[in-house]
């Protein structure tokens, strides 16, 4: 155990080593993260308040524009993953790394879906 810690202080220095280069791609990374789960979120109260309201014109054409958001934050945050994962001396958290994917696929494959559903 005592190991597995210096071994995570070692990384913790050289992380703070870290290029200013690198730091500016991981935080654009973590932002486009936020971005689309924050995106996502407002995408599903649009949604639901479309269906509640259906007299509404605004809200599907919210709900669109939100999903598209999500969608190119999507892949924003797809292409920075590997450029993050690769220059970065102190990787990401794997379940952050994880929810990210995740989540971005999931958000390109619902624009998709919509697509070919209509």
């Amino acid at each position: 155990m005592s190991k597995r810690r210096s071994d995570r202080r070692s990384q913790l220095k050289s992380a703070a080593q870290e290029e200013p280069a690198v730091e500016a791609i991981t935080i654009a990374w973590t932002s486009s993260v936020v971005c689309v789960l924050a995106a996502n979120m407002v995408t599903v109260v649009a949604h639901i308040y479309a269906r509640n309201h259906p007299e509404s014109k605004a809200a599907p054409v919210f709900e669109a524009i939100m999903l598209l958001t999500a969608c190119l934050m999507g892949l924003i945050s797809l292409a920075l993953l590997p450029i993050v994962w690769r220059t970065s001396r102190l990787k990401p958290p794997l379940g952050f790394t994880v929810f990210d994917a995740l989540v971005s696929i999931a958000t390109v494959i619902a624009v998709v879906a919509r697509i070919f559903a209509h």
